[in-house]
């Protein structure tokens, strides 16, 4: 199933990209600008530091510090429409594990690399398409799944002028490699998202993402969130988003998550 995913989001990316190319477009108006968020699959930040705490269940607790940086790459394109050529994404998090009775383990988790296109771009709605790799750094087998993901993603994106956006991220998750003593990967994650800006520099997120594994017989764990964001200055903002995980197959109890964003 995850490898139809992986085809349909290759397949979809050539249809899209095959016209643009043939016309030569010029680059079209550029959509109203909204309050930035890291969310933005459309948008560049310059690096942010993610502070998160989760609680898979009772007897686990995590903490992680995410460190993202990113990167564009031919932003003056000419060949395909839309403001960005090619955005580049890193992330390398920090990860400690604490179980009851046990010591606390720390160290490096597993990194994350993606690379997003937004072929067709307009001011009111864009198209997403791009692929993430897990890349299996952790330190220690607690802190990281011991193998290599590949995790293609797609999606449409809605602007409404400057006040905000919405979205709905499809994204399928496999393991290809890695610690052959470890659990496969096989998942698609749905979400969907919106966000509104209540003043010119703050900002509400509520998302609800539903993730079905087919390693583990197609269970489907549901997860919502809401973010409160707040722009501090023109290139530095600050938000925090709890998350609880809700449905018959719940993956965890809650996330507490907090974001510090310099933008580009």
């Amino acid at each position: 199933m995850i490898r139809i995913v992986v085809a349909a989001a290759c397949a979809a990316a050539a249809i899209t990209l095959s016209p643009a190319l043939a016309a030569g477009q010029n680059t079209p108006e550029l959509p109203d600008p909204i309050v930035r968020n890291d969310t933005n699959p459309t948008d560049a930040v310059l690096f942010s530091i993610r502070p998160e705490i989760y609680k898979p269940n009772d007897n686990v607790t995590l903490g992680a510090l995410i460190f993202r940086y990113d990167n564009v790459a031919f932003p003056q394109r000419r060949l395909l429409p839309g403001r960005r050529g090619v955005v580049m994404r890193f992330e390398m998090p920090i990860v400690g594990a604490k179980l009851t009775g046990a010591a606390l383990k720390a160290g490096l988790g597993d990194a994350y690399a993606q690379l997003l296109v937004a072929p067709y771009f307009t001011r009111r709605f864009a198209y997403v398409v791009g692929t993430g790799i897990g890349i299996p750094t952790a330190t220690d087998r607690m802190l990281g799944s011991g193998k290599w993901v590949v995790a293609p993603v797609t999606g449409p994106v809605w602007f409404f002028g400057r006040r905000g956006m919405a979205l709905i991220r499809v994204q399928g998750f496999t393991s290809v490699g890695g610690d052959d003593s470890r659990p496969d990967i096989g998942a698609l994650v749905v979400g969907p998202l919106f966000m509104h800006s209540v003043a010119e520099r703050t900002w509400v997120l509520v998302d609800t993402e539903s993730r079905t594994s087919w390693e583990l017989d197609g269970r489907t764990s549901f997860k919502s969130g809401v973010q409160l964001g707040q722009v501090i200055a023109s290139k530095f903002a600050l938000w925090a988003k709890p998350e609880v995980f809700w449905g018959e197959s719940r993956e965890g109890q809650w996330n507490l998550k907090f974001g510090l964003v310099w933008y580009r």
